[in-house]
């Protein structure tokens, strides 16, 4: 008899912790929606709308999408940063993101390589996701990166940059979050 009433707490316990992790898996993303593309976002980060004062100067890019974290901890927050600009030749998504990350091994200091794999989007193309631990300047602390890119239409590429602490390191569900990218946006 007790071990029956063990069991039976054991996987009550277990398909209650099932049930309430999906629940929360699956209401932690939105879509978020621009004029070009599509991707899920965290339900509780928010559009950065102070982009001079927040952003890293950019060159020649043009923003996206740009989105962080409401929780801030140490001056920092969680965040997504998407550029977009029109190549001068055609290439691939893998390509392109195997040429911004040389980049980041210039452009950011202390540039650590943690992995690298494939990614699939939603729309189907496949490129290769990079992280890596750096810093974007003396003054900012060592922050974990998730970079990838997407080129659209043969040469509009799409460069993506999630940033997170150095302390997560599941980052599966960021991995996600990058894949549901899509420029396969159906015009009106």
């Amino acid at each position: 008899m007790f071990k029956k009433l063990f069991m039976f707490i054991i996987i009550t316990f277990i398909l209650i912790w099932c049930w309430d992790n999906s629940v929360i898996n699956s209401n932690w993303l939105i879509e978020m929606t621009t004029k070009n593309i599509k991707i899920d976002i965290p339900s509780t980060w928010k559009i950065i709308k102070d982009k001079d004062k927040l952003l890293p100067k950019i060159k020649s890019w043009e923003i996206e999408l740009a989105v962080m974290s409401e929780k801030m901890v140490n001056w920092f927050s969680n965040n997504l940063l998407i550029l977009w600009d029109i190549l001068n030749e055609d290439t691939t998504s893998k390509e392109f993101s195997m040429l911004n990350n040389i980049w980041a091994q210039t452009d950011y200091l202390d540039y650590t390589n943690i992995w690298s794999k494939e990614i699939k989007f939603l729309d189907w193309d496949t490129s290769i996701l990079y992280t890596f631990e750096a810093k974007y300047n003396l003054d900012t602390p060592k922050l974990k990166f998730l970079q990838t890119a997407h080129v659209c239409d043969k040469n509009k590429a799409y460069f993506m940059t999630l940033a997170i602490p150095t302390t997560i390191m599941d980052t599966s569900k960021y991995e996600y979050l990058l894949s549901t990218f899509n420029c396969n946006i159906k015009k009106k």
